[in-house]
């Protein structure tokens, strides 16, 4: 659960340098963000190889994630020494933040189902 989750950080970190007027941090902490998104999405194609449709739709969205981050890169690769932020790179962003919190809502249920004790799961403790 928590590899799904590892490109949120950098991700946050980029609108807070945004928020700050920062843009050429901003773009080399999702620079950052693709590999941890690349890792994300990779986790969850193998779970979904494994798994049923709830890890299918978690690769879905850290695939969808991955490919936003690299447009929202992209866009931004250009703008870097100016300092400028296109608006096509906001676009991306806020599409990445929305589809990582997609992904944190449609993991919770496994992720309470996994910190309650063996008892409640049914193991004989």
């Amino acid at each position: 659960m928590l590899r799904r989750l590892l490109p949120l950080g950098p991700v946050v970190l980029v609108a807070l340098a945004d928020g700050a007027g920062n843009h050429q941090l901003a773009f080399y902490l999702l620079l950052l963000a693709v590999p941890a998104a690349v890792v994300a999405s990779l986790t969850c194609f193998g779970e979904a190889l494994e798994g049923g449709t709830e890890e299918g739709l978690q690769a879905l969205l850290a695939s969808l994630a991955l490919l936003l981050a690299v447009a929202g890169a992209a866009a931004r690769g250009p703008y870097v020494t100016q300092g400028a932020l296109p608006t096509s790179a906001v676009s991306a962003l806020v599409a990445v933040l929305v589809v990582l919190g997609l992904q944190f809502v449609a993991g919770l249920p496994a992720l309470l189902a996994g910190l309650r004790s063996p008892v409640e799961r049914g193991y004989p403790g």
